[in-house]
């Protein structure tokens, strides 16, 4: 197997750092069981700390033999990207369900290609919607119980 390597700046190691945490948090979030391919290439870059001058934001647990961010640089990004992300995905998978089930009302069960009607009915659907909860947000959703 050959290897690869890479050279940047620190800046570009920083900025690998941020998007190797971000990109292995968000693929072990959700299971019971850690991605070990996601941890290993994690575990190589955090590795290469002390050449990126990054002691104040990466540990090494001699313990464990594993690199960790600092927690504070961790709860940063988390709230810097993860929040934001997290905001931006819930309006988003809103209007899609929201849409999916007047869709489902109108047509019936839709099975196959959207017919031309049918997609300019979703997209009429996804505008008033959007529209609809960006001015109320979620203060005027009802369910009929």
């Amino acid at each position: 197997m050959a290897n690869i390597k890479i050279e940047m700046s620190k800046e570009q190691y920083e900025t690998l750092v941020e998007s190797v945490f971000l990109g292995s948090w968000m693929v072990n979030s959700t299971k019971m069981e850690l991605d070990e391919a996601f941890e290993d290439v994690r575990e190589l870059v955090l590795s290469k700390y002390k050449e990126g001058n990054l002691e104040d934001r990466i540990t090494h647990h001699e313990q464990l033999g594993v690199h960790d961010l600092d927690v504070d640089y961790e709860s940063q990004l988390l709230a810097t990207y993860v929040e934001e992300y997290d905001e931006f995905s819930f309006w988003d998978k809103l209007v899609e369900k929201l849409v999916e089930k007047k869709m489902t009302e109108l047509y019936g069960p839709l099975e196959g290609e959207m017919t031309e009607e049918h997609m300019e009915k979703r997209l009429e659907l996804e505008e008033n919607i959007g529209r609809k909860l960006e001015e109320t947000g979620v203060t005027k959703l009802s369910f009929d119980e």
